[in-house]
């Protein structure tokens, strides 16, 4: 099954420490969360089973991590550390080893939630998951984005199913070391007469089975034709040096 939602992509299944260094190797870009939640939408109103099929059918892993200690947890939309992750980095319990000082350089730039002052660990309501500090953290704070998904992924599950709740959040257990974790989104197409749950994950072991999407530089290209015309820059170099500036300045811009 193949989307057309982008082009020049990969589909790596396996464990994630083995399958992220093949994706990097080939030149690709890991899908984040965010970007996931943009694909879903889009398959969802384009109204087309096959599209719908390979985006809601399965569970995705993302670049998007969670860093976590002393019951603070850290969203990272594009976790480097993830990203170059391999089968000789060290883990504990299935978690990316990190340390206090890492953790506190994440403070300084992410911000950080209280584990004790979200809902975890079962389903929401639609309002609940639309201002859930989580959810919101793993849109990368794009309201609209969020809000759409939402609507989509509760009208579909209140169609089938019935179902008034969903998007639960589900976090690992605190450990002694500050550690990372990968955001995974595991969802089924309602034509398997799945549960069409589209909960938010970060209890799986890095070594685990996982499923990566990686997308070609040339997406990004697109994406840069995109953001050129939108904002009639004159050329695609002017885009890019637009988007490196917000990129590294976002946290600042807010």
């Amino acid at each position: 099954m193949k989307t057309k939602l982008i082009q020049d992509y990969k589909v790596f299944e396996g464990n994630y420490n083995s399958q992220m260094p093949l994706l990097v190797e080939e030149g690709l870009i890991p899908l984040t969360f965010k970007e996931i939640m943009k694909y879903k939408v889009g398959a969802i109103k384009s109204k087309g089973n096959k599209e719908m099929y390979f985006w809601l059918n399965s569970y995705w892993d993302t670049s998007t991590g969670l860093s976590y200690f002393n019951k603070e947890l850290i969203i990272i939309p594009n976790s480097e550390l993830l990203i170059n992750i391999n089968e000789e980095s060290r883990l504990s319990n299935g978690s990316l080893i990190s340390n206090e000082d890492y953790f506190n350089e994440l403070k300084k730039n992410y911000e950080v939630i209280k584990r004790d002052e979200i809902i975890s660990g079962k389903s929401l309501t639609k309002e609940q998951a639309k201002n859930h500090k989580i959810w919101n953290k793993l849109a990368e704070e794009d309201t609209r984005l969020l809000n759409e998904f939402v609507e989509l992924i509760f009208a579909k599950t209140k169609e089938i199913y019935g179902y008034d709740e969903n998007m639960g959040i589900y976090l690992p257990d605190d450990q002694e070391i500050p550690s990372i974790r990968s955001w995974y989104i595991n969802s089924q197409y309602i034509s398997n007469l799945g549960d069409l749950s589209n909960a938010a994950d970060a209890w799986s072991d890095l070594n685990r089975s996982a499923r990566l999407c990686g997308v070609s530089q040339k997406n990004f290209g697109s994406l840069l034709e995109e953001i050129a015309r939108k904002s009639k820059i004159s050329n695609i170099n002017e885009a890019e040096k637009a988007f490196e500036f917000y990129n590294l300045n976002k946290e600042l811009l807010k």
